[in-house]
């Protein structure tokens, strides 16, 4: 989901394994020289999505962040399913917290966000957990914390 911590505790986990990192989203604002929300604006949801998938294919990165919504196409859930994936999984109230006060994520510009997150986790749940091989509990975490369990995952 979005705001889980998936770019910061990437990164640490790059740092920390001596791995490449890459974050989808930015990569994607590179290649179109927008921020996600000017993308959704000007191209719409389908096009950033395309947009999305063709980044995730074509990434370099050892690790890599996907954005929350990458898996609702099939083909990038097989795509992850060749690697060892992990969801982040963050309490919808910790995501309320976390999320309140930003502008810059297009799906959750939204009046009442609690709403629109149990929106977003009711048509996600069932395929985030059926695509990741690990499901980390990021409650009462610290990145680091997060960081050091996913890497007693990778061999």
């Amino acid at each position: 989901m979005t705001g889980a911590g998936k770019t910061t505790i990437g990164k640490l986990l790059a740092e920390n394994i001596n791995k490449d990192f890459e974050d989808l989203d930015e990569t994607v604002e590179r290649k179109y020289a927008l921020s996600i929300k000017d993308i959704f604006s000007k191209y719409g949801e389908v096009r950033f999505r395309e947009a999305e998938s063709d980044a995730l294919m074509n990434s370099s990165g050892d690790i890599i962040s996907c954005g929350g919504g990458i898996i609702l196409n099939k083909k990038n859930r097989d795509y992850i399913k060749k690697g060892l994936s992990f969801f982040l999984n963050v309490d919808l109230a910790e995501l309320e917290k976390r999320l309140r006060y930003q502008k810059n994520r297009p799906l959750l510009n939204n009046a009442n966000l609690k709403e629109t997150l149990a929106s977003l986790w009711e048509k996600r749940e069932n395929i985030y957990l059926q695509t990741a091989d690990h499901v980390i509990s990021v409650k009462d975490g610290s990145p680091k914390e997060i960081m050091k369990k996913i890497s007693g995952y990778i061999k």
